[in-house]
Formats: structure tokens, sequence, C-alpha cells
């Protein structure tokens, strides 16, 4: 017995021996388990640098950031945060405290284990693919809630809201703002998430499945790359119903839609899946389905009077006749806000009050139409005012042209030119008039027509027509315009009926129109947009039945070219002026050059043996286009050459295309050009600009053309040598020539040999680049200055865009004197070493549009901002802007985004100024030398002026700060009262009781992670607003505490950098919520 109490006594004290030893490891061994801590951490921080970078690089691709990648992040920068240099004693400092160095050291350990399953953690990719914005992507600034509206909102929105609805109509005559209301509450529906997503798309009357589909899936992130049309429907129709919560606005419906075809659910399956259709048609939502229908009627007169007056500028202080004329014609409007829109528009500005009584007797006349509906004779006689208004004959002829295109179809500005041209729609003009003048004028057409809301704007400078004023045009014209699917019998037993014929636009087969039986006697233009299989043989009989056709354009849709043969009758087209085809490979066309009376001769995507000599004789060719094409034979530019009546010419390659090798061409002095040989589309809405856009221009062009070129072009974009020039302006561009100032964009590229821009040495060139909007300057090895000498008058007064990179002698200031740069919006500058400058303080002050300021790798950079009245031959001077008093400069009102790296010289960033009120994001990084942000605080006064002052808060906009690498970087500002930044500076006393009392003031409190005298610290801004909770107290803040952010919406990072005194960093920040402070002594 005895035996085995001593036994377990034995094990007993064993166990708890080695449990002791195991336990005092923590205290034995607290350095070493400190420092594997440590070491652990450092190779936390460099894969924690990588995957930043990752994300950073990923972020600007557009894509998301994974959750797990970003859950990663924070873990590691938790432990990385981790303080393991504060050590804790007793005896008045004499031994270290044993107690806390077991709690410590066992905590160090977990914490080094944690460290290492996170370097265990490896992501394949850090970012996931943006989806295609969905309903937020629509502006709600021309929506007005009225009080009408407010209860059709309510009425539709809890509609949508009830699960026993899976399909809603929404009803009203066109142009009511059924799209607009349905936008509206698609985006309340989705804030107040009710839906994961709200994907609006356009039906219209004939619709476009495949349209539909990539319009519905692009939100949904869904890819329908190798499907077939059925495999697309699937595939779309199960992501709808895979439990997301989902609406479907689908807009313009005219009647039955095929759901199983396009992909949406049925109602049986829709699996919260919900559709929003708006239709003019009761009967279209009864076919569908929908079992809740909502009308949308016309505005009341009191409403549609508010709408007239905010389209026409109206007020109280408008003439008293003036709004009494006005109201009449509001009321004419019968509460239509596109009419109301469309007529208030086109009177806004009319000051005389006979335009506002010619207005209102042309609603009040009465019209016979061709329609029963009284609504709809109403409207178009609403809407036909502004047709009738207008005086200008090409104007009205281009309009009615326009509806020839499908609905919602936008047009683009070179199809106008050519069509108008063709069917000569452009009034007083003459046969000595050029091509590039008719061009004009159809433009200034566009224009008024845009202005008149006839036609609305689209991007790159298409149009496109509201159905509504589409059927108006189509009322007036009477069957005059007609636009057909082939394949619909219905449709082309119009056409076959129809007698007045002059605009034709077909879509499907070309050879369901070459068996149609047609009168097309009185056809001026005819469009084909045809998806046939196969070659394309066009019968004798087709030609012999349009004799008067002045425009033809057959365009191939499908991606392989198709055999094209044209019959001997295209002869008989002896009012042809106007030929377009469109992928299409090409036999023997010299039969074109019988066509004596064409204008306009355009090749697209065409293949063929070789440019015909034939087209040579044609004595009226004014354009030719040879774009994307290929010639088995390279005679190309040996039979351009012979084309002497051309005044246009549009040659653009392919990267593969060989045509410009090793030319060396002598082209005439064209009014017109657009040679280049990749465009990739880059300028659509450039058309009727002058672009020159290739590589190594010496070895295409002879010099002479190249410098003809040059000095016609607007848009200019040339890499590689050109020539020996050491300037544009005067070695190319000669001072007294009008070209001076004809470039918009200019991009040059790798050339060793200019100098300078312009050289004004002598102040020869006295106005120069002024309409420059866009300026891209790279690899330029012996770029010493934008300009020699003194500034030309409006130089790059237009500027908007500036890109400098890789210039490496470019020297000196960016600009030597005051310049007025009141457009440029982004400038970017990189890799220019040589560079000490940018601008003049007098310049900053035009700097008004500025939003982007991005300077990389410019070592000898040592002011953004330098003052010319400081200047002195020794070196730069740092601005100073200081004085005493209350006003201040405003300096980049508009600056959103300022970005600086690797700009070691550079003592700080900006001189101070009270207001950057737009800026966003300050990045900062690698700047050796940089101390301050902003330069000395200009503003000294006494206490009592501290709070009106903060009215004005210097950053209101700001959301991200990223200081990294700054190691002589000591405050935000040069000069920082402490008034300023509300921090005083606690006694033992104030410590022991844990709290200051200060004035009653309203604060924002930032908690922030920098040790100061072994207390960590708590900074309180003051801040004016009724919003914010008063708190007159500055607090002592505990470790556990340290990483507390009390605001709203801003992230602040610092990183490697060295704080001195860091008790004035902390600035007047509205939006902070995050403080991130890294690797810093």
């Amino acid at each position: 017995m005895v035996s085995i109490v001593s036994d377990l006594a034995k094990s007993t004290l064993e166990k708890l021996i080695n449990a002791t030893i195991e336990e005092s490891r923590y205290i034995c061994c607290f350095t070493c388990i400190t420092d594997d801590f440590e070491k652990e951490k450092e190779n936390l921080k460099a894969k924690k640098e990588t995957w930043e970078e990752y994300a950073r690089v990923a972020t600007r691709r557009g894509d998301n950031i994974r959750k797990d990648v970003t859950h990663w992040q924070k873990q590691a920068k938790e432990l990385i945060e981790e303080d393991t240099k504060m050590k804790v004693k007793c005896f008045f400092g004499w031994c270290p405290n044993c107690i806390w160095q077991y709690s410590r050291g066992k905590e160090l350990e977990s914490k080094t284990e944690k460290i290492k399953k996170l370097m265990e953690c490896n992501f394949e990719n850090v970012g996931i693919t943006r989806d295609v914005p969905d309903i937020e992507y629509h502006s709600s600034q021309n929506y007005v809630s009225f009080k009408s509206r407010k209860l059709k909102f309510e009425e539709l929105f809890n509609a949508l809201k009830d699960d026993n609805n899976y399909m809603i109509g929404l009803q009203g005559m066109g142009g009511i703002g059924k799209t607009t209301l349905a936008k509206e509450v698609g985006k309340e529906l989705k804030k107040s998430k009710c839906f994961n997503q709200v994907i609006d798309t356009t039906i219209s009357n004939s619709p476009y499945i495949k349209r539909i589909q990539d319009e519905i899936a692009g939100p949904l992130g869904l890819s329908f790359e190798n499907c077939t049309e059925s495999e697309r429907a699937r595939k779309l129709m199960g992501r709808l119903t895979n439990a997301d919560k989902i609406l479907l606005i689908l807009d313009d419906v005219w009647g039955n839609i095929s759901f199983g075809e396009i992909g949406i659910p049925f109602k049986d399956n829709h699996n919260n899946c919900k559709i929003l259709v708006t239709t003019r048609y009761i009967r279209a939502c009864n076919e569908i389905g929908c079992e809740k229908i909502i009308q949308l009627d016309i505005l009341p007169e009191e409403e549609g009077w508010i709408l007239f007056q905010k389209y026409a500028g109206l007020s109280d202080n408008s003439s008293k006749s003036i709004l009494y004329k006005g109201r009449k014609i509001s009321k004419e409007c019968k509460g239509l806000p596109i009419a109301i829109e469309i007529i208030a528009s086109s009177l806004k500005g009319t000051l005389p009050l006979e335009e506002w009584d010619l207005a209102l007797k042309s609603l009040q006349k009465s019209m016979h139409v061709h329609y029963d509906d009284e609504s709809l004779r109403k409207i178009y006689t609403c809407l036909k005012y502004s047709y009738d208004n207008m005086k200008d004959q090409t104007t009205k002829k281009l309009f009615l042209l326009c509806s020839m295109f499908r609905e919602d179809e936008e047009i683009s500005e070179e199809l106008l030119v050519r069509l108008a041209k063709g069917a000569t729609l452009i009034e007083k003009i003459d046969d000595d008039d050029s091509y590039d003048e008719c061009g004009k004028k159809v433009i200034v057409a566009k224009y008024k027509l845009i202005d008149s809301c006839l036609l609305l704007n689209c991007k790159s400078g298409r149009v496109k027509m509201h159905d509504l004023v589409r059927e108006m045009a189509l009322w007036i014209v009477n069957e005059e315009i007609v636009a057909v699917n082939t394949s619909k019998k219905n449709e082309m037993t119009m056409v076959e009926k129809g007698k007045d014929i002059k605009y034709l636009l077909c879509e499907g087969k070309i050879s369901d129109l070459f068996s149609s039986k047609f009168d097309g006697s009185k056809l001026d233009i005819l469009i084909v947009n045809m998806n046939d299989h196969g070659p394309v043989e066009v019968p004798n009989s087709f030609f012999e039945n349009i004799p008067g056709l002045q425009v033809l354009i057959l365009s191939n849709n499908r991606y392989k070219r198709a055999i094209l043969s044209l019959p001997q009758s295209i002869q008989l087209l002896t009012n042809i002026k106007s030929l377009y085809l469109k992928q299409f490979s090409l036999g023997d066309i010299s039969i074109l050059g019988n066509l004596q009376t064409l204008e306009t001769v355009e090749f697209v995507k065409c293949g063929m043996d070789e440019l015909p000599r034939e087209i040579g004789k044609l004595v009226k060719l004014k354009l030719l286009k040879l774009n994307y094409c290929r010639f088995e034979r390279s005679n190309v530019f040996e039979v351009i050459k012979s084309y002497s009546s051309l005044e246009e010419l549009h040659l653009v390659t392919t990267y593969d295309n060989k045509i410009f090798k090793d030319c060396h061409l002598e082209l005439p002095n064209y009014q017109r050009f657009c040679i280049g040989e990749h465009f990739r589309d880059i300028y659509p809405e450039w058309f009727l600009r002058n672009s020159l856009d290739v590589d190594n221009a010496m070895e295409i062009f002879s010099e002479e053309t190249l410098k003809n070129l040059v000095q016609k072009a607007e848009i200019l974009r040339l890499r590689g040598p050109i020539g020996v020039w050491k300037n544009l302006i005067p070695d190319i561009i000669f001072p007294e020539d009008e070209s001076t100032n004809n470039l918009m964009e200019i991009a040059l590229e790798d050339n060793s040999e200019l100098t300078c821009l312009i050289d004004n040495n002598d102040s020869l060139v006295q106005s120069a680049l002024s309409r420059l909007v866009t300026l891209e300057l790279e690899g330029m090895k012996n770029l010493k200055e934008i300009c020699n000498g003194p500034l030309p008058s409006e130089f790059l007064k237009n500027l908007e865009t500036f890109h400098l990179n890789d210039c490496i002698h470019l020297q000196g200031a960016l600009f030597k004197s005051k310049i007025s740069l009141c457009n440029l919006k982004t400038l970017s500058i990189r890799s220019c070493p040589m560079l000490t400058s940018l601008f003049e303080l007098s310049t900053t002050q035009s700097l008004l549009s500025l939003e982007t300021l991005h300077i990389m790798s410019c070592e000898q950079l040592k002011s953004i901002i330098r003052d010319e009245n400081k200047w002195k031959d020794s070196g730069e001077e740092i601005v100073d802007t200081h004085n005493n008093n209350k006003s201040t400069i405003s300096i980049f009102p508009n600056l959103t985004t300022l970005y600086v790296y690797e700009c070691r010289l550079l003592h700080f960033v900006l001189p101070v100024t009270q207001k950057i009120p737009k800026l966003e994001s300050i990045t900062i990084r690698n700047c050796d030398g940089l101390k301050y942000l902003f330069g000395r605080y200009q503003h000294e006064h006494e206490e009592e002026d501290l709070h009106q002052e903060l009215k004005d808060v210097i950053f209101t906009s700001l959301k991200y700060v990223y200081l990294d690498n700054l190691p002589n970087f000591v405050d935000i500002f040069q000069k920082c009262d402490e008034s300023f930044c509300s921090l005083k500076k606690s006694t033992s006393k104030d410590e022991t009781k844990g709290k200051i009392e200060s004035k009653s003031r309203k604060y924002k409190v930032l908690h922030w992670t920098h040790k100061y005298k072994s207390k960590w610290r708590t900074t309180k801004i003051p801040y004016d607003s009724k919003d914010q909770l008063q708190d007159s107290s500055l607090s002592m803040v505990n470790e556990a505490h340290a990483n507390d952010v009390i605001a709203q919406y801003m992230r602040v990072e610092l990183e490697n950098m060295s704080l001195n005194d860091t008790s004035k960093i902390l600035f007047t920040l509205q939006n902070v919520t995050e403080l991130h402070i890294n690797r810093c002594t």
C-alpha cells in the first residue's frame, strides 16, 4: 500500500515538475519566443505586401477583390501590428514582471502559430471579374417626383414586392414616362434589398434575341462563349432561376414575347425572378400574362406646367407675357412628358414673344391624320410643331431620313453624311462644293435636331430617335420610307404594295428581296443588311427595277466574306452617287468604272484581286474608302494616285496587312484623309477629322507627302522616326500657316530627333496648338522642352489630357512661364528624371478643371509648383504661400486623385490651400526627401477665430490616404497650430483623471496607433456639424482599442515611415474610418 502511494506521488510530482518547466519556458525563453514571432512576422509582411500588389493590379483591371483574400489581409494586418517592444517591469523598473512575461510569451507563441498557418495559405487569383452595372447605371437627373407619379411609384413598388405577383405590366401611351418610372422603382427596390439585381433591356417592336440575351447576361456575369442559340437560352434561364432575387425590366414590349427563346423563366418555375413589363398596349400585358396591370396617365395640367418651366428655363422672374403664353402652350401639350420636353426645349432661350405666339398657333391647328385614335392625333400634332418650326430644309430632310432605321438603332455621323450627300438632301449645294463642306452641313443639321430633342445624342457622335418621334416622322412621310425584315411576309407584302417608296431598309435574306416584286421606280436609297449563307448573285432584273437609285449599301453581317457577283445591269444605275460594300469577296468589279455619276465608293472588309484602274475614270469621284481590305496584288497606291478628282481618302489596314511596307508614297494633297495601320475604331466620332496613325512614317511616305499630311492632320499618332526634323513647328508646320492650330490630338512615341514641339526662339510663332485636346509623348529620348522660347498665345488652352512618359532629357520646369491650362483634366508624368518642377504658381490659378495628377519616377523633381517671384539662379525654391491674411488661394478645386511615386527630392507635395474640396485619394510612395504633404500652414489666428476657420474643412471628400516609405516625413503640414489640431498635452494629473475638460464643441474623434511618450493618444478634431455628437473630452485609449476609428467613410494607411512629433500629424478629415500605421518609427 505504501509503495502504491509512493509511486502515485512520484508520478504526480514528475508531471507537476514537467508542467512547471514547460510553463516556465514562457518566462525563461521570453526573448526567444519574441524573436521567433518577429521573424515570422517579417515573413508575413513580405507576403502581405505581395498580395496587396496583386490586389492593386486586380483593382486597376476593374476586378473585385475576393472576400477570403480580404479576410486574410485583415488577419495578417492584425498580427503585423502586434508590438513586441513594450516591456512591463516591477520594483521601479529594476526587475522584469514575471507574470506579465508569462502571459505575453504564451500569447506571442500562439500568434506565431497563427502566422505560420497564414503563410501556408495561397490564392490562385485575388480578383473576381466585375459584372456589368445593372439598373444603377441609369441617372435620376431628369426624374421629377410629382404627386401623381408618387402614387404610381408606390403602387408599382408594392406590387413588385408582393410574393403573389410574378409579372407586372406598366402601360401607357408612348412618351408618357413608363421607362423612367420603371427604372426609378427598380433602383429603389434594389436599394431596399428587395432584389439582389435589377436588370433592364429594351424589347421593341422587332425583338433582337441575341441583343436582349446579352443585355440581361452582362450584369449577371454570364458568358455565352461557344454556345448555340438554344444553349444560350437554357443557360440564361438557369442563371435567372438559381435562387437569387432578380427583377427583369422588359421595356417597350409590343406584343407576346417568346420567353423560352430568350431564356426568361415562366411563372411556374421563376424561383424568385420577377418581370416588369412596360408597354403601350393593354393587349400586350394580357397576352404575356401579367397578374397586375398599372396604367400610367398623362400629367395633370399643373404638373405639366412645372415640367414645361423646367425644360423651357422659365422662372418667376421671367416675362409675364412669356409665362402666360408658356402656360397656354403647356396646356396644348396635353400632359405628355415627351411632348412637353420637346416643345419646351425648342423654346428655351427664345425671347421674342412672336416665337411663342407662332408655337401656340401651330399647336392649336387641327390637321388631317390617318389615325382614328384621337390621342395619337394630339400627340403627333404636338411633336410635329418642332418639325414644322425648322426652316432649314436639309435639317427637315435629314430628320425624315433617320426614321428609316429601326427603333433604338444608333446612327453614325458618317452614315448620315453618306446618305444625305448621295440622296441630294443637302440644301444650297453647288457642284463645286467639296465633300468636306457637304459633310459639315450635315453635322450642323444633326446638332439642330439634337437641340430640338428630335434626335437623341448617343456615344461616339451617334444619334437615335425616340420611338414616338420616329412614328411621327413615318406618319409625315406617309409610306415613302419603309424598313422591313425580308423573312416576314406581312412586311414584304407592304413593300410589294407600295407605289411611292423612296427609302428602303431591308434586313434578313437578300434572296427574299431579289425574289419579291415591288415598284422601285421612285427608290432613291436602298440599304440591305443581309445574313445569307453562301454566294450572292444579283439578278439582272433587280437593278432594272430601280434605275433611279442614288445610294446603294450592301452589308454582309456574317463573319465570313460572301462572294458577290454584280450583273451587267448595274450600269443602268445612271443616277447612283454612293456605293458601299462590306464583307464581300469581289470578283471583277471593273464594271464600276461605267457608273460615271459615282461620287463615293466604299469597300470595308472586302477582298479583291486588285483595285480596278477603271475606277480612275470616274471623274466625279470625291471619296474613296478602303478600310480593312485585302488585295492580292499591291497596286493600291499606284491606282489611287490616278484618281485625279479624289478629295477624301480613308485607308485603314490591319496589323498583318503589308500594303504600307517600304512604299515611300507620294500622295496628292487631299482635303480630308483618314490613314492608319490599325485604328481599332478609336475615332468613330471623328471620321470628319484628318487622321494619321502609323508606325515608321518615313518608310511609308515620301518626305513631302508626310509633311503635307502632318500639316493638315487633326489627329496625329506617330510611332518611330519621322525624319530629321527637330520640332513640329516651324520645321514641319510653318508659323504663319493656319494649320498651326489644326491639331486636336498628338501622340508621338519612340522618336529620337525631336527636341521640342515648338521652337519659338525667334518669336515667330504667334499662335499654336490652341485646339489641342490630347497630348501624349512617350520615349522621346531627346525632347528637352515642350516649347523653346516664348509661349504662343492661346497655347494648349483646350488641352484636357497630357501624358508624358520616358522623356529622359526633358529639363527644368515643364512650363517655364505662365500658361493657361483651364481645361486640363488629367496630367500624368512618368520617368522624366531631369524634370525639376511642373507649374508656376500663377499657372495653378488656371487649373480649375484638373481632376487627376500622377507623377512617377521623376528623380530631380524638387517642386510641383514653384513661385516665379522667388525663382533664383542657384536652384529651385519651395513655394511659400504664407501670408498674414485670412484670404487663401484655392488650388486644384476639382482635383480628385493625387499620386506621387519615387520623387526623392520633393520636399513637400503642394503648397497649403484652404480647400481642395473634391480630393478623394492621396497616395505618396518612396519619396525619400518628403517632409510634409503640404507647405507651411498659413492660418495663425487667435483661438476665437479657429471655429470659424474650420467651417471650410480642408478635405471634405477624402476617402483614401496611403503614405509609404517616407523616411524623413515630419507632418502633414509644415506648420500647424496646436489649437487647430485640438490636441492638448496632458499632465500626470490629467492622466489620473483620464479626461480633460474643454469648451463645449462638436468633434470628430480619431484614435490612432502611434505611441507618444509610451501612451496611446486620441486626437479630436473640431467639426462644425449639427449631426455630430457633442463630446468635449480628450481621453486616453488603452492598447486594446488602439486601432479604433470613430468616423464614417475613409481609410488612411501609413507605412515604413519615420514620424516625428506626431501630435500634429492628423488634420481636418470629415470622413475617416480606418487608420493604418505600419513599420513607422
